[in-house]
């Protein structure tokens, strides 16, 4: 089985700095550069003849419910004719929060009608509901619930490597950082101890060979020239 994780590409809140933090969204829009990026990651993956015989051959597609990796999944999906699936606990560490004055807030993100209207052709499980997918309730997401859902992904992914599928995860940097330490049986670990660290719409390929995970290689951006490429 092959599995390639995959960053969405630039979002709203990727380009703010220190000064500019106080416009940070909850679930942002992508830049222009960030459409841009998601359109070349599509064409590239839709693209087989670049890797020769093996191609990408993606069969299941799966993206987090935040707004920037169902808008970076939309063309990826259409050029790779696969209907995404969407996976709620391929979301962003810290989940949907925002912090105003000291206090934490949590939201439950977009509803399942919202989400159907603006991405008809997703498959969504039962836990997104006309409540939203997110439990606000945690409001800032504790770093072991993290850890735990990175580990819960990692075990569903050693459970399918039985299997010749091969499989594509649209999802965030904090994640799949800790995603990575997961399937590699590092977790749990200090915060920034040490990093995997990925680009805009950078690739990451891990092998199974019904033994173990091997990574084939991590945070490649072939398929964005020089000055489209963004943390």
């Amino acid at each position: 089985m092959h599995v390639y994780l995959i960053r969405h590409a630039q979002s709203e809140n990727n380009v703010l700095t220190s000064e500019t933090m106080h416009h940070r969204r909850v679930d942002p829009d992508l830049t222009e550069l960030g459409y841009r990026q998601r359109a070349a990651l599509a064409d590239y993956l839709a693209d087989e003849s670049r890797l020769g015989k093996e191609g990408f051959d993606i069969s299941r597609l799966y993206t987090s419910a935040m707004y920037r990796s169902l808008l970076t999944t939309q063309p990826v999906s259409a050029a790779l004719d696969t209907r995404p699936m969407i996976w709620p606990d391929l979301h962003e560490k810290g989940g949907l929060f925002h912090r105003q004055n000291g206090a934490v807030n949590g939201f439950a993100g977009m509803t399942r009608s919202d989400i159907l209207s603006e991405f008809p052709g997703y498959r969504l499980p039962d836990t997104v509901s006309e409540a939203g997918w997110y439990d606000a309730s945690l409001g800032f997401e504790p770093e072991t619930h993290s850890f735990f859902r990175a580990i819960k992904v990692a075990k569903d992914l050693s459970e399918w490597s039985k299997t010749d599928a091969v499989i594509a995860l649209i999802s965030h940097a904090g994640f799949l950082d800790i995603l990575l330490k997961a399937i590699f049986g590092q977790l749990p670990s200090r915060p920034y101890t040490m990093r995997y660290y990925h680009y805009n719409t950078a690739i990451t390929r891990i092998d199974y060979d019904r033994t173990r995970p091997v990574l084939h290689y991590m945070n490649r951006v072939d398929h964005l020239p020089t000055e489209m490429r963004s943390f």
